[in-house]
C-alpha cells in the first residue's frame, strides 16, 4: 500500500505541475489576444485618420506567431494532462477493487 500510495503521490505532484503551466500558458494566451485587441483598434484609428495601414504588419505577425504558438503549448499540456488523469484513474480503480 505503502508503494502504491507513493505512486499516487507522484502522480498528483506531476498533475499540479501541469495545471500550473496551463494556467501559466492560458495568462500568457490572454496577454496576447489583449495585444491583438490593440493593434486592431490602432488598426481602426489609422484608418480613420487616413494614415498608411501596414505599419504593425511586423508586431502584427509575431503576435500571430506567438499566439500560435501558444495554442500549441496549451493543447500539449492538455494532452500530457488527461494522460495523466488516466494513469491515477487506472491506479485508484485497481486500489479499489
Amino acid at each position: 500500500m505503502t508503494d502504491m500510495n507513493g505512486k499516487i503521490q507522484t502522480i498528483m505532484t506531476r498533475r499540479i505541475s501541469l495545471v500550473q503551466a496551463i494556467a501559466a500558458a492560458n495568462c500568457e494566451h490572454l496577454r496576447l489576444n489583449q495585444i491583438a485587441s490593440g493593434i486592431l483598434v490602432l488598426d481602426q484609428k489609422d484608418d480613420e485618420d487616413g494614415t498608411e495601414l501596414g505599419a504593425g504588419d511586423a508586431e502584427r505577425a509575431t503576435n500571430a506567431d506567438a499566439l500560435a504558438a501558444c495554442v500549441t503549448l496549451i493543447e500539449s499540456l492538455e494532452t500530457e494532462l488527461a494522460a495523466v488523469d488516466q494513469e491515477l484513474a487506472a491506479i485508484t480503480e485497481s486500489d479499489d477493487k
